[in-house]
Formats: structure tokens, sequence, C-alpha cells
């Protein structure tokens, strides 16, 4: 028990006794009659008592109410949170079914956030572009008009009237629109789209991204900006490759490897445009013209892509003699063969032709010393040949370089490293970067035969990354 109350108690006890002990000495001083009128007497505890009510009364009224009031605030402050948390609640649902692409069960969460604030900006913007996805663009014009009306600065907004009018068929009306972001918010407007865009990248949404790459060269030729729409060229040649890719995923080869063949046209070193082009010519059933276009790729890059590329084809498909006699044939026809042998020795050690493999690998030696992979590689074949000292010698040369077999390609853009090959650096976003880590193992690019080929990325000023060039050990 509190002191507080002790002591409360203790005062409540003495004026009980008190009272009880007053009461008992003055008994007949409470029942003397007490003249309410000239005729009618009461006694006078009862007039005591009504005092006492009518002093106490006011202050217990005041206090009751003030206690209803706070009680009253409390549930409605809980209840609106409730309301709120809920609203938040139907908005994260609502992105996330854009994000799925259910544009109908978005709007529907939509039209709930809306009913308990009619103002939500994000929600107002959102249930415009869900009635655009859906075919009903005039009712998009008229929540993004409405949301205009309350917030008439906002870029975002001016962009989804003008996907509305064009959705609608009013493309001029459209076009105006976007000029007129233009002119009154130079610069801003672009800023957003390539957020809009950058961020439809980050989530894979290629066909969101071809949209607002269009919509960021319209209003860089309507203003005749040639250099930034020059920088923009990069980023438009990587998302094409994207829909060549999903044209693929659709089945759809004819198109997909008419617009590889376009883009290998304006880039001729764009790697995997060509590695996608020889997928698109094994759909068609070519594996001769595949295999050609790999090899071609080699022939013009130096990049070891296509090397492994053939290289995994022939082992799929079960034909490991075809893959030592056309790594062979490369070997026979190249300028700089160190890369070409080091795949073949590979291969060897695949294979479990490990004398073949030793030999091959022991002849280029001499200008890689310094690959902790080409090291490993000679460990584990001493190791499967039971010559366990030069296998731990192998080992030791590869962990003093600090390489594993498994760290072989490096973006040139960030220098994020991978396991294997990708056509496109997931940490940068940056197309046609990935490249075999040889600058980690002390060889330079040049040495090897690989030449220098362009990257593209977005970023919201360029529209680029810019290129990392590999630095000689």
């Amino acid at each position: 028990m509190r002191v507080r109350s002790y002591i409360g108690l203790l005062v409540a006890v003495a004026a009980a006794v008190a009272a009880s002990y007053w009461t008992h000495h003055n008994r007949s001083l409470f029942y003397e009659p007490f003249h309410v009128t000239s005729t009618s007497t009461i006694p006078l505890w009862i007039v005591l008592v009504l005092l006492f009510v009518a002093g106490l009364l006011p202050s217990a009224t005041a206090l009751l109410v003030q206690n209803l009031k706070r009680d009253l605030a409390l549930r409605r402050e809980r209840r609106a949170g409730r309301e709120a948390e809920s609203l938040r609640s139907s908005f994260r649902r609502a992105v996330d079914y854009q994000v799925d692409g259910q544009w109908h069960r978005s709007a529907q969460e939509l039209e709930a956030v809306l009913k308990g604030q009619p103002d939500h900006f994000s929600a107002l913007q959102r249930y415009g572009e869900a009635l655009r996805h859906l075919g009903r663009a005039d009712e998009a014009l008229e929540v993004h008009r409405r949301a205009l009306a309350n917030y008439p600065h906002s870029v975002a907004l001016l962009y989804g009237l003008a996907d509305d009018y064009e959705a609608r068929g009013d493309a001029e009306i459209a076009r105006e629109t976007r000029a007129r972001v233009l002119r009154d918010y130079p610069g801003f407007g672009l800023a957003v789209l390539r957020r809009r865009r950058n961020q439809a990248m980050a989530l894979r949404d290629w066909e969101e991204a071809v949209r607002q790459q269009e919509a960021i060269e319209t209003l860089l030729r309507e203003a005749g900006d040639g250099a930034a729409l020059s920088a923009e060229s990069g980023v438009a040649r990587g998302l094409a490759y994207q829909r060549g890719v999903r044209l693929l995923e659709l089945d759809r080869v004819e198109e997909a490897a008419a617009r590889f063949e376009e883009l290998l046209a304006k880039e001729p070193m764009f790697i995997p445009a060509a590695i996608m082009h020889g997928e698109a010519e094994l759909l068609r059933g070519s594996e001769e013209a595949a295999l050609a276009d790999w090899r071609r790729g080699y022939e013009s890059t130096g990049s070891p892509v296509f090397l492994q590329r053939i290289e995994d084809h022939l082992i799929e498909s079960s034909e490991p003699v075809r893959a030592i006699e056309t790594l062979r044939s490369i070997i026979a026809a190249s300028k700089n063969d160190v890369l070409p042998r080091f795949f073949l020795g590979r291969l060897y050690y695949r294979l479990e032709m490990h004398d073949e493999a030793l030999r091959m690998l022991d002849s280029v030696g001499e200008r890689i010393l310094a690959s902790p992979t080409y090291h490993f590689l000679l460990a584990r074949i001493h190791e499967r040949r039971g010559e366990m000292r030069k296998a731990a010698e192998s080992y030791l040369a590869c962990v003093r370089q600090l390489g594993i077999d498994k760290a072989e390609y490096r973006c040139r853009s960030c220098r994020m490293r991978f396991a294997d090959w990708r056509d496109r650096c997931e940490s940068c976003g940056t197309w046609n970067s990935i490249e075999l880590d040889f600058e980690e193992e002390k060889v330079s690019a040049a040495e090897l035969g690989i030449r220098e080929a362009p990257m593209w990325s977005a970023s919201d000023e360029s529209g680029e990354f810019p290129q990392v060039e590999l630095k000689r050990s």
C-alpha cells in the first residue's frame, strides 16, 4: 500500500470515529426541530444532510461530466486511429496490387481510402492510374482533375493527366500538357519521369519502364535537347533489349530475333544482345546459327562469356568432343589465345581429362601466373592425380591471391562480383558490364584480348552511369 493511501485511510477512520463520537454526545441536538415554515418542522440532522448534499452535488456533477468527456474523447481518438490504420493498410494493399498488375483490386482498395480521406494525394494519383489501366480513361481524367484542384503544382498529377488524355485518344492535349510541365517546371518534370522509370526498372517492370522512357524522349525531343536525348540512348537500348528478352519468354521468337539484330546493328559490342540472339536461333531450331553467332561475338568482342555459352550448350547437348574441337578451332584462329586455352583446360577438367587439362593450363601459366582461378584449377587437377604436395602449393597460391573459384565475374561499373555471368548488373542496373574477373587476377583486359564494350544504365541526370575502365595491375 502506498503512503498516501495509508494516510488517507487513517484520516478517514479518524473522521469516522470523530463523527461517531460527536453524534453520540450530541444526539439530542440533532433531533431538535428545525422550522421550515411557521407550522412545519423537520429534524436538524435532515437539514445538515441536505446542506451537505447541496454543497457536494455541483462539484460531483462537474467531475462526472469532465470524466465522461475525457472518456468519449479517448474513444473517438482510438476509433479515428483504427480507421486511419485501416486506411493505411488499404493503401498499402492497393500499392501491392498495382505492382502485381491487379488493377481492379487496387481500385477497390483506393476507393475505400478515398471514402475516408477524399483529399489523399497519393490515393487520388494511384486511383486515376488504376482507372486508366482498367480502360476507364474518362473517370481517371476526372479523378486527376479533382486532385489538381487541391494540388495545382503537382508535376506527377500533370503527367498522370497527360497519360489520361493519351489513353482517351486526345494525343494533342496530352502533348500540350507535357509541354506545360517543361515550360512551367523546367528540369523537374524530367526528374520525375526518370525517377518513375528507375523505380519501374528496380521492380523489373520493363513495360512501365519503356513507357516512362518514351515519355522522357518525347519531352527531350520537343524541347530540342539533342545532348540529353543522346545521353538517354543507352537506357533506351537496354530497355529494348529487355523487351526482346520478354518476347523470347512469350515464344515470339521472330520478333525477338529481329529486335536483337536491330540492337546489334546499332551497337555490335552489345554482348547480352548477341548472346540472346544465339538463344533465339536455338529456339528457331538452328543450332549451327547459334554457335556461329556466339563465335562471331567472341571474335568481335573478345568476351569469354561467348566461350562459356558455347561450352555449356555443347556439354548440355552431350557433345563434349564437339566442344573440345570448337575451342581448339577458336584457339587456332585467335591472335590472343589465353582465354580460349584457359577455357579448354577447364573443359578438360570438367570432363575428368586431367592430363590434357594440366598440359593446356601449363601452356598459359607464364601469362596468368597471378590468377587465383588458374591456381585453383591446377590444385584440383593435382589433387585428382594424387599429387597432394603440388595441390597444396596451388591452393596456397590461390589463397594468397584472395580469389575463389565462384567469384569469376565482376561489374565494370560498380565492381560488384557475381558467381556467374549476367546480362545486367543487379546492383547498379548497368547492361553489358559483366565480365570475367581477370583484373583482380593481375591480368589486364587488353592482355587477354578483351575489347572495351560500352555500358548503359539510368540516372536522374544524364541517363547513364560513367564507364569505369579496367585498371592495369
